[in-house]
């Protein structure tokens, strides 16, 4: 039997910047788990740290350069030896350019240096001369802790790709691992860390694309960054696939409370390897400090690669059959599919609703699969065309 299920589009997401208003030492509390490979185990034979501008440990993977690459000469040099003050705890550097300088580096090494989780704020004093001065809501070893037990986390879920897997499915495959075991969560401090979404299993867009930018480089896959705004300053992730760019956004594909509460292990896909045209329904991007690649590419996004698009009223039924069989054919509890017009959304409304249109699908997964299953359909996506089967597995 079909029902409706009324659901908002938007997800909650607040973004967590590396000059938080959370200052105060006691505000932080270290982690709860502890350290889950001993120190010693990850250094080189001399007991140090595998990058000589850290004090603490930064697992392989945690570093991209993306848009410091684009950097001057002078910049790369502040960039550098801003990396060593922060590596080492040391709590001011003298302001020796432009503060907006400063500014744009210190934004490219909040995004680009995942190890990077102890930077509470950072503002200028004069002393005799301009410094910037930051302050820390960690220590080096607790820095080293937290990115073991991150790097053992990442590890495990890389560990779970099969060789048979391309790009786009080892990205769905992360896309999919944080949905269904990362809570959105504002109140924990760690929210905007990989350690965060990997260990304790808490964050906020910050931690979710972090997160996801590690596994991206673990897995050799090219991806960046991205900052702007949704209704509050938001953060997501971009990867290229066969030279073109895409947007992923973790976050916003977390389907809202009130559709979690009822069927939690719902995966949606409106905000999977999309186009900035896409993206820009619902997302400013940043032009400042660094502009982000352009993305145009279709040929990898969610719809076209499980194809789930309906270009037509006698496609309907075809195409859902395909999108759901193949979800109970691995167990998941939802399907979606796509129109390519409204017209073509609008006449096939009657046929949704006709539930005698869908027994015979509901006949086939029980015939191949073994599985009794009941459907029913949301609207969660559907100002933008996209319809969600709910498949609740009854036997």
């Amino acid at each position: 039997m079909h029902k409706r299920i009324c659901a908002a589009a938007a997800a909650v997401c607040l973004f967590v910047t590396g000059c938080s208003d959370k200052q105060d030492d006691d505000g932080y509390k270290v982690f709860s788990n502890g350290t889950y490979v001993v120190e010693e185990e990850k250094t080189s034979e001399n007991n140090s740290p595998e990058y000589d501008y850290a004090d603490f440990y930064i697992p392989e993977g945690m570093v991209t350069n993306y848009y410091s690459s684009s950097f001057t000469e002078n910049e790369k040099i502040i960039y550098d030896d801003i990396l060593k003050v922060l590596g080492t705890l040391d709590d001011r550097t003298p302001l020796t350019m432009d503060a907006a300088v400063y500014e744009r580096i210190l934004k490219a090494i909040r995004i680009e240096n995942l190890a990077f989780p102890h930077v509470a704020k950072y503002w200028t004093e004069y002393n005799g001369e301009f410094e910037v001065v930051f302050g820390y809501r960690m220590t080096a070893d607790e820095i080293s802790s937290m990115n073991m037990a991150a790097e053992k986390a990442a590890q495990d879920i890389i560990a779970q790709l099969t060789p048979d897997m391309d790009d786009y499915e080892k990205l769905k495959f992360f896309h999919d691992y944080l949905i269904l075991n990362c809570e959105t969560d504002k109140s924990y401090a760690f929210s905007d860390t990989v350690y965060g979404a990997l260990v304790e299993k808490k964050a906020l867009c910050e931690g979710y694309s972090k997160a996801f930018a590690y596994l991206c480089n673990l897995a050799g896959i090219e991806n960046v960054l991205v900052t702007g705004e949704t209704y509050v300053a938001h953060m997501w992730n971009m990867v290229k696939l066969d030279g073109n760019w895409y947007h992923v956004d973790v976050t916003w594909d977390k389907s809202d409370d009130q559709l979690h509460e009822v069927f939690p292990d719902v995966i949606l896909y409106q905000y999977f390897m999309v186009t900035d045209a896409v993206i820009r329904n619902t997302h400013t991007i940043n032009s400042s400090p660094f502009t982000a690649p352009q993305a145009f590419g279709t040929a990898e996004n969610y719809f076209a690669r499980e194809g789930a698009d309906i270009s037509a009223r006698e496609e309907l039924l075809t195409v859902s059959e395909n999108a759901i069989l193949s979800a109970v054919q691995n167990g998941k509890p939802s399907a979606m599919v796509k129109f390519d017009t409204t017209d073509v959304y609008i006449a096939c409304t009657n046929d949704l609703n006709n539930e005698m249109l869908f027994n015979p699908i509901i006949e086939k997964a029980s015939l191949e699969y073994g599985r009794t299953i009941k459907l029913s359909w949301t609207g969660f996506y559907e100002q933008y065309r996209i319809l969600t089967f709910i498949i609740e597995y009854i036997d």
